[in-house]
């Protein structure tokens, strides 16, 4: 992972808790380790009796993330403080689906690299979205604005390229 990839200025630690577990789940599933039991745990102390579904939700949301996808997508390592751009977006798609817009899941997907979701990733996407919700933690609606943030040359290029493909009626 490339200093590039993260946006700039913004901390995992500034998140919300329920943002903050989802990405650490996305990144330990990638890593290989989405069958701790502590993960399941942790779900089930942010959201009670929704935290088993979020984290089925969440598994199948990695997993169909990564296959689907028309180009590698990037999670920041375990120890990484910061959040990348993909990370970013996969928080305001989530975001977007709490409240059911579908416009906005289609450019976050688009950002992802994905043309259309399967139902296999749709149903990671709502067991995701609709735990979180349901549980009384939903994503915070600010989230989209991390992909905004810039602070460099090299993310304001990343940002009228998001821009553009943006504007193609997504």
């Amino acid at each position: 992972m490339q200093d590039h990839e993260l946006v700039p200025g913004v901390a995992l630690g500034a998140l919300g808790a329920s943002e903050r577990l989802m990405i650490g789940a996305l990144r330990l599933i990638a890593a290989g380790r989405g069958r701790c039991p502590m993960l399941t745990s942790a779900f089930e102390s942010h959201l009670g009796s929704q935290g088993g579904a979020a984290a089925r939700g969440a598994t199948i949301l990695a997993q169909s993330l990564s296959s689907e996808s028309q180009r590698k997508l990037t999670l920041g390592w375990l120890c990484v403080r910061g959040v990348t751009w993909d990370e970013a977006a996969i928080l305001a798609m989530l975001e977007a689906a709490q409240r059911a817009d579908a416009a906005s899941i289609a450019k976050w997907l688009s950002r992802l690299g994905i043309a259309q979701a399967s139902p296999v990733m749709q149903r990671g996407i709502t067991w995701s979205a609709a735990a979180f919700a349901v549980g009384g933690k939903p994503f915070d609606r600010d989230v989209a604005n991390l992909t905004r943030a810039s602070t460099s040359a090299l993310a304001q290029v990343r940002e009228q390229i998001e821009t553009q493909f943006g504007d193609r009626g997504l």
